[in-house]
């Protein structure tokens, strides 16, 4: 069965589209929808965690951690 699409059309910034490309380089992702359905699902993910109360903890190479934030 074939899901049904919708199209969406963003007006951006050079900048923020050189930024996806490097992400999409990054991450070897195949396109550039791919890279914004990963960074929806993290997204989401961090947004659950932290409505539960729960805390995203990066651990920086020498050890060190830091709560991330988000706006």
């Amino acid at each position: 069965m074939k899901k049904e699409k919708v199209r969406l059309s963003l007006d951006m910034t050079p900048e923020a589209k050189e930024q996806i490309e490097e992400v999409q380089r990054k991450s070897r992702a195949s396109t550039t929808i791919e890279v914004f359905r990963k960074a929806l699902a993290l997204f989401d993910l961090v947004l659950d965690h932290q409505a539960s109360k729960g805390k995203v903890i990066l651990e920086n190479a020498d050890g060190s951690r830091e709560v991330l934030r988000l706006l």
